[in-house]
């Protein structure tokens, strides 16, 4: 559930849309959609998706949560697997009808 502090900073809890089933995320992962702030909601490292859940699995890792296009560090839509590199420096990282990420390294 996303708090007050959350909405201030950007950031949303991960959300599952209605009659979607979102899987549990490993220990220490990613479970869903959502933006998710790095040191805070997730920490630094190297995560794995299995791809899409429907439409495809789209990801950024963002220097902040203002939701302005220059604040994509890098970003990418996978059909299949993926692979992202989650840095200390990164503000948050932003994932949408992703399988959820296994944090891997």
């Amino acid at each position: 559930m996303a708090t007050a502090a959350d909405a201030q900073a950007g950031a949303a809890s991960p959300v599952a849309t209605a009659g979607e089933q979102q899987e549990d995320a490993p220990k220490g992962g990613i479970p869903g959609d959502g933006t998710f702030l790095v040191g805070k909601d997730i920490q630094a490292g190297t995560y794995r998706s299995k791809g899409k859940n429907k439409y495809g699995c789209y990801w950024a890792r963002l220097s902040d949560t203002t939701g302005e296009g220059d604040a994509i560090i890098a970003n990418g839509n996978a059909e299949g697997p993926a692979i992202v590199k989650v840095s200390a420096g990164d503000r948050a990282f932003q994932t949408t009808d992703c399988k959820p990420w296994k944090k891997i390294g």
